[in-house]
């Protein structure tokens, strides 16, 4: 895929100037998406961690039907990028998310029904 280099740049530097590990939120969601469209393999394991933490989180996941699904859909699909070489939590990521969107979904339905 072709990605315009002036927004890989913009997330580049807004990637350089943020302090912990992992860009979170709407805005690490931008520049993954970005990012991962320039280096897939280099990019894959963030997009997904990112886009499964919004599936839990976000409020806008939560408003509109079937969000939290296209955004878990959509991490499934870029943490099939990630490397063979990958450390083992990056390749083993979908073997504790589905526990705990599994509780998570749970826990909505307990404070719903109230």
């Amino acid at each position: 895929m072709n990605v315009h280099a002036d927004l890989v740049l913009k997330a580049r530097i807004t990637l350089l100037s943020h302090n912990d590990r992992i860009l979170d939120g709407e805005e690490g969601m931008r520049v993954y998406r970005t990012l991962f469209a320039a280096s897939p393999h280099v990019y894959a394991y963030k997009l997904a961690y990112v886009l499964r933490a919004l599936a839990e989180t976000s409020p806008r996941a939560a408003r509109r039907p079937g969000a939290r699904e296209e955004l878990l859909a959509e991490a499934r699909a870029a943490s099939a990028h990630i490397p063979a070489d990958a450390p083992a939590h990056q390749r083993r990521m979908w073997e504790h998310t589905v526990p705990q969107l599994q509780e998570f979904e749970r826990r909505l339905g307990q404070a719903n029904a109230r």
